[in-house]
Protein backbone atom coordinates (compact mmCIF):
# COMPACT_ATOMS: atom_id res chain seq x y z
CA UNK A 1 0.00 0.00 0.00
CA UNK A 2 2.60 2.30 1.02
CA UNK A 3 4.58 1.56 -2.58
CA UNK A 4 1.43 2.49 -4.69
CA UNK A 5 0.64 5.94 -2.66
CA UNK A 6 4.32 6.83 -3.00
CA UNK A 7 4.06 5.76 -6.96
CA UNK A 8 1.11 7.54 -7.14
CA UNK A 9 2.46 10.62 -5.55
CA UNK A 10 6.13 10.63 -7.99
CA UNK A 11 3.61 10.27 -10.60
CA UNK A 12 1.51 13.05 -10.26
CA UNK A 13 4.61 14.84 -8.84
CA UNK A 14 5.63 14.24 -13.00
CA UNK A 15 3.06 15.08 -14.30
CA UNK A 16 2.45 18.69 -12.81
CA UNK A 17 6.59 19.46 -13.64
CA UNK A 18 5.43 18.49 -17.47
CA UNK A 19 2.58 20.61 -17.42
CA UNK A 20 3.91 23.31 -15.90
CA UNK A 21 6.92 23.15 -17.65
CA UNK A 22 5.67 23.49 -21.40
CA UNK A 23 7.52 26.67 -22.86
CA UNK A 24 6.20 29.00 -25.42
CA UNK A 25 6.80 28.38 -29.00
CA UNK A 26 9.75 30.53 -30.60
CA UNK A 27 8.22 32.87 -33.03
CA UNK A 28 10.30 33.74 -35.75
CA UNK A 29 11.15 36.75 -37.66
CA UNK A 30 8.72 37.59 -40.23
CA UNK A 31 8.36 39.45 -43.55
CA UNK A 32 11.87 41.14 -44.72
CA UNK A 33 14.18 41.75 -41.97
CA UNK A 34 17.72 42.68 -42.51
CA UNK A 35 20.18 42.92 -39.57
CA UNK A 36 23.78 44.80 -40.50
CA UNK A 37 26.36 44.57 -37.31
CA UNK A 38 27.83 48.12 -37.42
CA UNK A 39 30.98 46.69 -35.15
CA UNK A 40 31.65 43.75 -32.85
CA UNK A 41 34.45 44.28 -30.35
CA UNK A 42 35.98 42.40 -27.49
CA UNK A 43 37.19 43.47 -23.89
CA UNK A 44 38.53 42.35 -20.73
CA UNK A 45 37.76 45.41 -19.32
CA UNK A 46 34.78 45.58 -16.64
CA UNK A 47 31.45 47.15 -17.96
CA UNK A 48 29.57 49.57 -16.37
CA UNK A 49 26.61 51.80 -17.23
CA UNK A 50 24.52 53.69 -14.59
CA UNK A 51 22.37 56.27 -15.50
CA UNK A 52 20.19 58.32 -12.93
CA UNK A 53 16.94 57.37 -12.25
CA UNK A 54 14.51 59.10 -13.10
CA UNK A 55 16.43 61.14 -15.59
CA UNK A 56 16.18 60.89 -19.28
CA UNK A 57 19.22 59.55 -21.33
CA UNK A 58 20.07 60.09 -25.31
CA UNK A 59 22.38 57.58 -26.99
CA UNK A 60 24.62 58.58 -29.51
CA UNK A 61 26.13 55.81 -32.31
CA UNK A 62 29.08 57.60 -34.04
CA UNK A 63 31.40 56.48 -37.28
CA UNK A 64 34.56 57.98 -36.06
CA UNK A 65 37.73 58.29 -38.70
CA UNK A 66 40.95 59.75 -37.69
CA UNK A 67 43.68 59.98 -40.27
CA UNK A 68 47.04 59.36 -39.43
CA UNK A 69 48.54 61.43 -37.09
CA UNK A 70 44.85 63.32 -35.86
CA UNK A 71 44.64 63.30 -32.16
CA UNK A 72 40.84 64.37 -30.44
CA UNK A 73 42.80 66.59 -27.92
CA UNK A 74 41.85 65.97 -24.26
CA UNK A 75 38.06 65.87 -23.24
CA UNK A 76 35.10 64.66 -21.45
CA UNK A 77 31.99 63.26 -21.77
CA UNK A 78 28.86 63.18 -19.16
CA UNK A 79 28.30 59.60 -19.69
CA UNK A 80 30.05 56.66 -20.62
CA UNK A 81 31.48 55.81 -24.00
CA UNK A 82 31.76 52.32 -25.38
CA UNK A 83 33.46 52.01 -28.74
CA UNK A 84 34.67 49.85 -31.17
CA UNK A 85 37.82 50.12 -33.50
CA UNK A 86 36.74 48.94 -36.52
CA UNK A 87 39.59 49.63 -39.15
CA UNK A 88 43.13 50.71 -38.43
CA UNK A 89 44.06 51.30 -34.87
CA UNK A 90 44.16 54.32 -32.03
CA UNK A 91 46.74 55.12 -29.04
CA UNK A 92 44.61 55.81 -26.29
CA UNK A 93 45.47 57.73 -23.21
CA UNK A 94 43.32 58.58 -19.88
CA UNK A 95 43.58 59.61 -16.59
CA UNK A 96 44.73 58.97 -13.90
CA UNK A 97 47.76 56.82 -14.59
CA UNK A 98 48.72 58.42 -18.10
CA UNK A 99 50.11 55.50 -19.62
CA UNK A 100 49.39 54.98 -23.32
CA UNK A 101 46.95 51.64 -24.34
CA UNK A 102 46.76 50.74 -28.18
CA UNK A 103 43.89 49.21 -29.30
CA UNK A 104 43.31 47.75 -33.04
CA UNK A 105 40.31 46.23 -35.18
CA UNK A 106 38.05 44.21 -33.03
CA UNK A 107 38.85 45.57 -29.59
CA UNK A 108 36.20 47.48 -27.52
CA UNK A 109 37.14 50.10 -25.49
CA UNK A 110 35.06 51.47 -22.46
CA UNK A 111 35.80 54.79 -20.95
CA UNK A 112 33.88 56.00 -17.54
CA UNK A 113 32.00 58.75 -17.37
CA UNK A 114 34.41 62.25 -16.64
CA UNK A 115 37.17 60.29 -17.18
CA UNK A 116 39.82 62.87 -19.01
CA UNK A 117 40.61 61.14 -22.16
CA UNK A 118 42.87 61.37 -25.79
CA UNK A 119 42.50 59.21 -28.57
CA UNK A 120 45.59 59.64 -31.36
CA UNK A 121 45.86 58.15 -34.52
CA UNK A 122 49.65 56.96 -34.52
CA UNK A 123 49.57 54.53 -37.65
CA UNK A 124 50.10 54.91 -40.96
CA UNK A 125 46.21 54.16 -41.83
CA UNK A 126 42.91 55.53 -41.58
CA UNK A 127 41.13 54.93 -38.09
CA UNK A 128 37.48 54.27 -37.56
CA UNK A 129 35.83 53.41 -34.41
CA UNK A 130 31.51 53.18 -33.55
CA UNK A 131 31.59 55.24 -30.87
CA UNK A 132 28.50 54.70 -28.69
CA UNK A 133 28.07 57.46 -25.84
CA UNK A 134 25.26 57.16 -23.35
CA UNK A 135 24.74 60.36 -22.10
CA UNK A 136 22.06 62.63 -19.58
CA UNK A 137 19.63 63.88 -22.02
CA UNK A 138 21.21 67.38 -23.08
CA UNK A 139 24.50 66.69 -22.96
CA UNK A 140 26.83 67.15 -25.71
CA UNK A 141 28.84 64.21 -26.84
CA UNK A 142 32.09 65.98 -25.54
CA UNK A 143 33.53 68.88 -23.53
CA UNK A 144 37.13 69.73 -23.80
CA UNK A 145 39.33 69.58 -20.84
CA UNK A 146 42.89 70.43 -20.02
CA UNK A 147 46.13 68.14 -20.42
CA UNK A 148 46.12 65.93 -17.51
CA UNK A 149 49.21 63.73 -18.17
CA UNK A 150 51.85 66.30 -20.01
CA UNK A 151 50.64 64.55 -23.16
Amino acid sequence: MKIQRLCAVVIGAIGCAAAFSASAAATPPEGDVLRTDLAKGVTDAPVSIVTEAGRPTTLIVQNLVLKPGADSGWHTHDGTEFSVITAGGVALQQAPGCAVVRYGQGQAVFIPAGVPHRVENDGPVDATVVVNYTLPAGAPPRGDSPDVCGK
